[in-house]
């Protein structure tokens, strides 16, 4: 299981690479739709702050003691998010809103979440089972799942905008 040392660096680290993908896109490009895209990448963003928002309550939310091992959906998290081949339906509750959007502010909105969830990490029993929130279709989540969670699809819309960016460099 991995410590919560690492955890937070893994999550420094994604934050980071998401910040320099975003920063490649002029404010006008930011919410632009690239050819054939249902999103912009001010739309990305948003859907991450959306997704983000609120993990910090959850994680620091009522718990259980955890029934399995607390990193059995792991692998299974890493292996749906990091299939940059698949496309999904994001959930209705983080779809983000077809709107320009400001990317300062939207910068500004990730680094809090980021911030909210490391700043708690080191305090945290991973093992434990958050209860405030059910995942679609994996069910509930241990906090060390959780934070794979974030970190995976943070990942994941990381690439799609680099990809987005490389469009646009061409």
């Amino acid at each position: 299981m991995e410590s919560n040392t690492t955890l937070s660096e893994n999550l420094k680290s994604t934050f980071s690479g998401l910040e320099k993908a975003i920063q490649r896109f002029s404010e006008e490009s930011f919410n632009e739709k690239p050819l054939g895209s249902n999103w912009s990448p001010a739309m990305v963003t948003q859907h991450l702050v959306l997704a983000g928002t609120g993990i910090d309550q959850v994680l620091l939310g009522n718990t259980k003691p955890t029934e399995s091992n607390a990193d059995s959906k792991v692998a299974q998290l890493k292996a749906i998010f990091l299939d940059f081949g698949s496309k999904f339906t994001s959930p209705e509750f983080i779809e983000p809103a077809d709107q320009k959007y400001q990317l300062k502010e939207q910068l500004q909105k990730l680094n809090d979440i980021e911030r909210s969830i490391i700043s708690i990490l080191p305090e945290l029993d991973l093992s434990l089972t958050c209860t405030d929130f059910e995942m679609p279709f994996l069910g509930y989540l241990t906090r060390l799942e959780l934070i794979s969670f974030v970190n995976f699809h943070t990942q994941r819309h990381t690439h799609q905008l680099n990809e987005m960016a490389n469009q646009n460099l061409s």
